[in-house]
C-alpha cells in the first residue's frame, strides 16, 4: 500500500504516530538521565564519528567504542520528531486551509502547557532548590529572563538552581527546540501565504533542490556545513530541514510505497551515513521514511493502554524534574555502584514526569484543545484533488496526532 492509502484506510490518522511519539519522549528522557547523572562527554573525538576518530589515528577505549557504535540512534530521536511533525503539521495545514485556524490550533497546543511549565519552574522549583536568597533570586535578572521561553527567547538558566548537579545549572534543556519549532511555523506561514503549499510539483522541486545544494555543501565544505550541532544532536538548519522533508512526504503521500524491506535499508543507510559523518543532509530522506513507516503500523495494544497524548508533557517536565530528583537524591546515593544510582533516579525520574505529564494533558492541553473548534467550520481545506491524507478526514474530525507539534529534545 501507499501512505495515502494507508491513511485513508485509517480516517487520515497514522495509527502508529501514537506510539512513535511517546517511545522517542521516553528514550529522551532515559538518555538524559545518564547524562545528567555522570555529566556531560568531555572527550573530544566522541561527537565526530567513529571512522573519523580511527582515520585521524586516535584509539578508542571499550566505552568510548561502544558509545560511538551507538550514537547515530541519538541523532534520530530529534530528527524523528520533527520530520514527523513536518508530515502532520502539514497535513493540519492543507486541511484546515485558513491561516488564522492553522496558527490557532499551533498557539491552543503549545503555549497553554509551555505556559505553565515556565511559571511552576519558575515560581516553585527554583525557590525550592536555589542557593541564594529569596529576594536575590526573585529581583535577579535571569528570574525575569526565564519567562521569555514562553515566547521562544529561550534561557536554560535559573538563579542559584542546580548549580552543584553533576550537569549543572540547567533547568529545562528541551526548550532548545522552541526557537527552530517558531522557524518552522513563520516558514509555514509563507507558504500557506503564498499559495505555494497549494503548488505540489514546486514544493517538492523545492524541497529536493535544498536537500541536494545541503549535500552539496556537505561534501565541499564539511566542517562549515556539518548538520551535526554536537555530538547527540542536528544543528537547528537541519533539524527544520528535517520538518520539510516530513511535508515532502505528505504532499507526495500517493507516491511513497510502505515496504518492510525499504524501511530497514533506510534504517541501516541513515545509521551507515550518520556513523561514517558522510552524505548527512541525504540521509533525513531516509530517516523520514522510516519515521512514516513506522507511522503507519498499528499498535492496538499500547493505544488501549494509553489514549492520552502524553508526549508533550514529558518533553515538558522530563528534563527539570530528573534534576530536581538528581539535586534530592544522588548525594544520598553515593555508596551505591553507579549503575544502580542511574536506575533508581532513572525509575523515579520517570514515574514523576508520568505524572506530570498526565496531569498537564488532563487539565491543560486537552481543555485548550477545545478551543481548535472556534475556526474549524470556517476552514476550506487546499487543493484538495492533490493532497489525498490530508483531505480523507471527515470534515470538523481534526485528530489529536494532526494538532502535535515538535516534542521532546535532547
Amino acid at each position: 500500500m501507499t501512505l495515502e492509502e494507508t491513511m485513508n484506510a485509517n480516517k487520515g490518522i497514522g495509527p502508529g504516530f501514537h506510539l512513535l511519539r511517546h517511545v522517542l519522549a521516553a528514550l529522551i528522557l532515559i538518555y538524559h538521565c545518564t547524562i545528567a547523572v555522570f555529566g556531560a562527554h568531555t572527550n573530544d573525538y566522541m561527537g565526530k564519528g567513529l571512522l573519523l576518530a580511527q582515520k585521524a589515528g586516535h584509539d578508542l577505549t571499550m566505552p568510548q567504542l561502544l558509545m560511538e557504535v551507538i550514537r547515530p540512534t541519538l541523532y534520530t530521536l530529534v530528527g524523528m520528531f520533527f520530520a514527523l511533525s513536518g508530515f502532520l503539521v502539514t497535513s493540519s495545514a492543507l486541511r484546515n486551509g485558513n491561516i488564522k485556524v492553522f496558527f490557532l490550533n499551533r498557539a491552543v497546543r503549545i503555549i497553554p502547557a509551555l505556559s505553565v511549565e515556565i511559571t511552576l519552574s519558575a515560581l516553585i522549583l527554583g525557590p525550592l532548590v536555589t542557593n541564594l536568597p529569596l529576594g536575590q533570586y526573585f529581583s535577579d535578572p535571569r528570574f525575569f529572563r526565564y519567562f521569555g521561553n514562553i515566547a521562544g527567547f529561550v534561557t536554560f538558566t535559573l538563579p542559584g538552581v542546580f548549580t552543584d548537579n553533576p550537569w549543572p545549572n540547567i533547568v529545562n534543556l528541551n526548550l532548545w527546540t522552541l526557537p527552530p519549532e517558531f522557524w518552522c511555523y513563520l516558514l509555514m506561514l509563507g507558504l500557506m501565504i503564498s499559495g505555494l503549499l497549494s503548488k505540489q510539483k514546486l514544493l517538492t522541486a523545492g524541497i529536493i533542490f535544498a536537500i541536494f545544494v545541503a549535500t552539496a555543501l556537505d561534501i565541499f565544505d564539511h566542517h562549515t556545513f556539518t548538520i551535526k550541532e554536537n555530538n547527540t544532536r542536528f544543528t537547528v538548519w537541519y533539524i527544520v530541514m528535517m520538518f520539510f522533508i516530513g511535508m515532502l512526504f505528505c504532499v507526495n503521500a500517493k507516491h511513497v510505497i510502505l515496504n518492510v524491506w525499504l524501511a530497514l535499508g533506510c534504517a541501516l543507510g541513515f545509521y551507515v551515513l550518520t556513523l561514517s559523518d558522510s552524505f548527512g543532509p541525504l540521509s533525513g530522506l531516509l530517516l523520514t521514511y522510516l519515521t512514516a513507516y513506522i507511522g503507519m503500523i498499528r499498535f492496538p495494544l499500547f493505544d488501549r493502554i494509553l489514549k492520552e497524548d502524553l508526549s508533550y508533557g514529558i518533553y515538558l517536565y522530563g528534563f527539570p524534574l530528573t534534576q530536581v530528583t538528581i539535586f534530592f537524591l544522588l548525594p544520598h546515593l553515593g555508596f551505591l555502584p553507579g549503575g544502580i544510582r542511574l536506575a533508581i533516579i532513572t525509575l523515579i525520574s520517570f514515574c514523576l514526569t508520568l505524572i506530570f505529564a498526565s496531569l498537564s494533558w488532563k487539565f491543560i492541553e486537552k481543555p485548550a484543545l477545545r478551543l481548535r473548534k472556534w475556526g474549524q467550520k470556517k476552514s476550506v481545506p487546499i487543493s484538495a484533488d492533490e493532497h489525498g491524507p490530508a483531505q480523507s478526514v471527515p470534515e470538523g474530525l481534526v485528530p489529536v496526532t494532526d494538532e502535535t507539534s515538535l516534542r521532546p529534545a535532547q
